[in-house]
């Protein structure tokens, strides 16, 4: 939740919309799909965790039966960030809230969506070629992030607790 705040940039104060509650996980997407009804004149760009799009996939039926134009960028590190950090430890199995590698993309794509598997910048070219398009499908971003033990931001956040 904390790196699209901090480095996505946005046109205005209307730009923004920041799902951060206690037990969110899930709502990115309907947040997203909200936003993108409320201002259909603009392009919404959805970015949520891995864990939080695997909660609400069947949301992307919603987003291509809308028809919205929509860019879906998942951060797909194999696991429920923060639930890495609360139950980290010494002599702690993570297994619980970590999963093997999902490939996203293809689940969107499964769904209506175009899609595409981005493991480095280089990859980013189908985005660009899907902002010059006709944009009659939303577009996934299945972003693989390397696991470097989790967020610093939550780290602290988490620190003593």
């Amino acid at each position: 939740m904390g790196y699209p705040s901090a480095y996505l940039s946005v046109p205005d104060e209307y730009g923004f919309c920041f799902t951060q509650a206690l037990q969110s996980i899930g709502l990115g997407l309907a947040s997203g799909i909200g936003a993108a009804l409320a201002r259909p004149g603009r392009l919404p760009v959805t970015a949520l965790g891995d864990g939080g799009a695997l909660m609400s996939v069947a949301e992307l039926e919603t987003v291509v039966r809308l028809g919205l134009p929509m860019v879906i960028v998942v951060y797909n590190d194999a696991g429920y960030g923060v639930e890495v950090h609360h139950f980290a430890g010494p002599c702690v199995d993570l297994d619980a809230v970590r999963f093997p590698d999902t490939d996203v993309a293809a689940i969107a794509l499964g769904f209506g969506c175009d899609a595409v598997t981005v493991r480095g910048e280089a990859e980013l070219g189908v985005v660009s070629g899907w902002l010059a398009g006709p944009r009659d499908r939303p577009l996934l971003i299945d972003a693989k992030i390397a696991d470097d033990g989790g967020s610093w931001w939550l780290a602290e956040a988490f620190r003593g607790h």
